[in-house]
């Protein structure tokens, strides 16, 4: 009997041990990461997350990054600020607005523009949250409020929310039920005027930008602005119906110079993004980039991709004489000086951005992925540590930025540094 039961005992031992019991400790999720480990991570305020772009490109003064983040949000009322954190530590140094007003409500989105300590940024009609557009200019130094604007009702149709400037001066897009408008506004005053209002030609008699503003100088001195914008009759039931342009002013003299018409090729697609360096303007329209040299009025080059419209790359970034286009299932490095095709890749990208001879990428999968421009080859892939415990990633609206040697990025509630070069 003492056998048996001794036996007995063994059996319900290793059968226990095998099985393991209800209060073995159940695992913590790993903080451990693909790729490289960030050097610094901030939770930012808040608790309804970084669900929109924010501020893109994320301003660097005096030390600190800027990032932004949503205390809460329902469909009457949103708390959206704005946070200085330290480039070094991610120490939070300050934050926009100090307290939360109503009557006073932030929307922070779209590409600011900043002048020594001058922030102007333009924030759309959002809701029962903003019922107009409106700009603000925050001294960095102060955070202190400098003005505020609130633009007309009747101007704040959907139109792009960059801002783009030289010294005091800054330049603006807004949008009527029918026509293009673009503004000029100091900095220091917040006094604004507008600077040229394009009417679509006959017989279209509706018109609206498809791109931000991008400023350039010619070699002459020659001071221009250049949108890409459509043309079509309002209220026209196709859809396709409309005629795509980049538009050219002079800001000087307050003219629109010239139209120049774009022929695309694919349907539905107008002109994207716009990007001005090396003395040339570089943009993209569906399937098509093209590279225009407005000292001699004339395009140089352009490249037509054969793949699918599934593998459409029509998003724009330059270094280091590489044109780099991506979209997404695609990502293609073109020559800047004569449009040859390089190379091209597979990532889903969302958005990019690219800093002394690396490509930052955000793909669809909230990934990170650091690129040779060179050769298009995947030098790093990242994940955010936010998926671990939250199950996000990183926000794929995030323009990476890069300060000297360090990378900045976004998730859906950290501020995240990394070694820019992997």
């Amino acid at each position: 009997m003492t056998r048996y039961l001794i036996y007995q005992i063994s059996i319900l031992f290793i059968i226990f041990h095998l099985l393991g019991c209800s209060c073995t400790p159940i695992p913590q999720p790993s903080t451990e990461v693909d790729g490289i480990k960030p050097l610094w991570s901030t939770k930012l305020p808040g608790e309804s997350g970084i669900y929109n772009d924010g501020l893109i490109g994320m301003p660097i003064f005096d030390g600190k990054i800027l990032f932004h983040s949503t205390y809460f949000t329902n469909i009457n009322a949103e708390d959206n600020r704005i946070h200085a954190l330290d480039i070094e530590t991610g120490e939070i140094k300050w934050t926009f607005p100090v307290t939360y007003n109503k009557n006073n409500s932030m929307f922070f989105w779209g590409v600011p523009y900043l002048y020594n300590e001058y922030l102007v940024v333009k924030m759309p009609k959002f809701g029962n949250v903003l019922f107009t557009d409106k700009l603000i200019c925050i001294n960095l130094l102060t955070q202190q409020q400098v003005w505020q604007k609130t633009l007309r009702e009747s101007n704040s149709f959907n139109s792009n929310d960059n801002v783009v400037g030289i010294n005091t001066d800054f330049y603006f897009l807004q949008q009527s039920d029918s026509n293009t408008l673009i503004y000029k506004g100091n900095c220091q005053n917040g006094d604004t005027t507008l600077l040229v209002k394009v009417n679509a030609d006959q017989p279209e008699n509706y018109n609206r930008s498809s791109s931000g503003l991008q400023y350039f100088q010619t070699t002459n001195n020659g001071k221009y602005l250049f949108v890409g914008a459509l043309e079509e009759k309002k209220n026209s039931t196709d859809n396709y119906a409309y005629k795509t342009y980049l538009y050219i002013i002079d800001i000087e003299k307050k003219v629109l110079v010239k139209k120049l018409p774009i022929l695309r090729k694919d349907e539905g697609q107008t002109i994207n993004d716009i990007i001005s360096t090396n003395n040339r303007v570089y943009f993209t329209c569906g399937r098509t980039t093209f590279c225009y040299n407005p000292n001699i009025d004339s395009t140089e080059w352009s490249f037509s991709s054969l793949e699918s419209y599934n593998y459409m790359a029509n998003h724009i970034i330059v270094n280091n004489n590489i044109v780099f286009i991506y979209g997404d299932n695609r990502y293609i490095g073109l020559d800047a000086q004569t449009g040859k095709k390089l190379y091209q890749g597979d990532i889903q990208c969302s958005n990019a951005n690219a800093f002394k001879n690396f490509v930052y990428i955000l793909g669809s999968d909230a990934k990170l992925y650091i690129i040779d421009i060179n050769t298009g080859r995947i030098l790093n892939q990242i994940t955010c540590p936010e998926k671990y415990v939250t199950h996000t990633g990183f926000l794929t609206g995030c323009k990476p930025h890069v300060f000297g040697d360090k990378l900045y990025v976004f998730g859906n509630y950290h501020a995240y540094c990394y070694k820019a070069i992997p």
